[in-house]
Formats: structure tokens, sequence, C-alpha cells
């Protein structure tokens, strides 16, 4: 199991509908390669093609630290900050991403606004390399 990106404490695994993802309560989860591409298409399925709060959402940015360097769990490389859907998460091109705490959240909220991700266009090649 590997360690918090920020902390170093060992994390604790959860389920994200069916993907497991490593949690550390104090600063966020790490996703291994595809699975923030599974937990996107696994909300949208459970959302459905429209929601009434669609009508009032708004783009949700996160704060970015850009002199904090993190390290990945897996190969302990240093990542490189990459911006997905308008939100800045550090990124391995080899392992996987690393979400602060309320990144996924801002991720998938800023997903909802997008009308091909509503209408099921399940192939969003970009999105295949998280």
């Amino acid at each position: 199991m590997p360690s918090c990106s920020v902390c170093t404490e060992p994390m604790k695994e959860e389920k994200h509908g069916d993907v497991v993802v490593d949690v550390c309560d104090n600063h966020g989860i790490w996703l291994d390669q595809k699975e923030l591409f599974q937990i996107t298409e696994s909300e949208r399925h459970a959302q459905g093609e429209f929601v009434w709060a669609d009508i009032f959402r708004s783009k949700i940015s996160t704060p970015t630290d850009h002199d904090r360097k993190v390290n990945c769990p897996v190969c302990e490389s240093q990542m490189q900050l990459q911006v997905f859907e308008g939100v800045t998460i550090d990124w391995c091109k080899e392992h996987g991403v690393w979400l602060d705490n309320g990144e996924l959240k801002a991720i998938i909220n800023n997903l909802r606004l997008d009308p091909s991700y509503l209408r099921g266009v399940a192939l969003r090649l970009r999105d295949l390399r998280f």
C-alpha cells in the first residue's frame, strides 16, 4: 500500500463506486493509471443525463501551490502539474494522479458542465492517460 504523497503516512483503501483508491484522510487520494477515467465514467452513469442542480452549477477552481513538490508514491519521482477539467492535479505519467482533498469533487462538478459528458460520450481520448 502506498504512502501519502504529502505527509508520507500509510494510506488506507476505500471504494469509490467500483474503483478501489488509496486515501489519506488529511490530504487527498492516489489514483492509479486510468482510475480517474473509471471514476468519472461511473459518476456519469450514476447521475444520468440531466440533474436539475446542473442549472445552477458553476465551475469550481481549487487552489494550486506551484512551489510544492509532490513525489509519486510508486516510483518516488517528482510529479508534474497538469490541468485537468480546470483543476491542477499532480501527475506521474507512468503510475497515476494525486488529487488533493476537494479536487475530485471539483473535476466531477466541472465535467457535468460539459455537454458531451452529459450526452454520454464515453471515449474522451485526452482523459485516457489519467
